[in-house]
């Protein structure tokens, strides 16, 4: 009887494992992941979140690029790892078949990673190229990329965020290793110019009372203890006199600022380095003040009237509020302040970084690899 052997040219097929829920900034980065090697060809994704009740965080903002997602992802084969460690590697030779050409390992530093020195051994053993996408954060340096060097060690290639733990890995691992390289795509390192007060700038359209009274009912509703240490930009053209009325009249009214007339870009980028998030309402597709957020990279609540906005998708920085619902706006900015320390990257990096996931793009060049090495 003749065997058949597949050719590299028949392993089309990326699995990505990681985080699955899309509550969290690790489910919402891998799902990006997937959707742009989706584009190219076949990937099945490994959901994988030990010990995750996934009813916590249901309460949360919903994701903008998630909302832009869940139209286009049915083409995406998905599975939920077990619990047990036993049944999770009897399921991971199931998934990684003989039609898998890579296995990526997506890996959030600080979160339960023991899955992943099975996941890269069953991959190894079966003769798929293996790759670790790890994200570099703004966190203490014993939850670095450093933490699982041991499990990344089995990878065939490991891409990182930033310079500073393509370093430290290769310090640790040393030239019988993987190859390290650095990948803009997986840096969410933060933003050196965030100020220390929480501060909230908010662009609104013309003349809109019921924007402005959402927005600060919403602020309203943060506690007395707390508003010290919270202050509200609006933006917002006008020339009703009744708006600044409404501000004044507010509970929190100290604590916030009204800025009329158009800003320039330079003003406009200012703003938002110096903003720890940024809320915008109904904006539209080519919104300055949107696309500046992205840029920047800052955590953006996008005040929606409509169930998708325009704007948002690829970028996992953003976050949906109903602007109809004071309610549901505070909650956005309660979340996305919990995630001014993060810097976002933009859409346009996930093309590639899938590219590279595949093996479709090249190595970065040797001097920025020599560079890393030699340090």
């Amino acid at each position: 009887m003749d065997v058949h052997v597949r050719s590299n040219d028949e392993r089309t097929r990326v699995v990505v494992a990681g985080p699955g829920s899309a509550t969290t900034i690790p489910g919402i980065v891998a799902s990006e992941i997937v959707l742009a090697l989706a584009e190219s060809g076949p990937v099945t994704r490994i959901e994988v979140d030990l010990g995750l009740d996934f009813t916590v965080g249901l309460h949360r903002a919903p994701s903008l690029a998630i909302a832009h997602v869940e139209d286009v992802a049915e083409h995406v084969v998905r599975h939920r790892a077990p619990d047990s460690a036993r049944f999770r590697a009897q399921a991971f030779k199931r998934w990684l078949s003989a039609d898998v050409g890579t296995a990526v390992a997506f890996v959030w530093p600080g979160i339960d990673n023991s899955w992943v020195k099975q996941y890269l051994q069953t991959a190894n053993a079966a003769g798929i190229r293996t790759v670790v996408a790890c994200a570099s954060l703004p966190r203490p340096s014993h939850s670095r990329a450093l933490s699982i060097a041991d499990s990344l060690s089995r990878a065939d290639l490991v891409l990182v965020g930033d310079k500073e733990d393509a370093e430290a890995l290769h310090g640790e691992l040393g030239a019988a290793g993987p190859v390290i390289e650095v990948h803009s795509a997986l840096e969410l390192t933060g933003r050196p110019d965030r100020s220390e007060t929480h501060q909230i700038s908010a662009f609104l359209p013309r003349d809109s009372a019921p924007t402005l009274a959402t927005v600060l009912a919403a602020f309203d509703a943060i506690p007395e203890a707390w508003i010290q240490d919270y202050h509200l930009r609006i933006v917002m053209r006008h020339t009703d006199p009744t708006l600044p009325e409404m501000i004044d009249n507010c509970y929190h009214s100290d604590h916030i600022s009204l800025i009329d007339g158009d800003l320039t870009g330079d003003e406009l980028e200012e703003l938002c380095r110096s903003s720890s998030i940024l809320t915008v309402a109904d904006p539209a597709f080519d919104s300055r003040a949107f696309a500046a957020a992205v840029e920047c990279g800052i955590a953006t609540v996008v005040l929606s009237s409509s169930e998708l906005p325009d704007v948002g998708r690829g970028y996992v920085g953003g976050l949906l509020a109903d602007l109809s619902h004071p309610a549901s706006v505070h909650v956005a900015l309660t979340h996305a302040l919990r995630l001014a320390e993060l810097g976002f990257p933009e859409p346009a990096s996930w093309d590639d970084l899938s590219h590279r996931l595949r093996g479709d793009a090249p190595a970065a060049p040797p001097t920025v690899l020599e560079s890393i090495i030699q340090g």
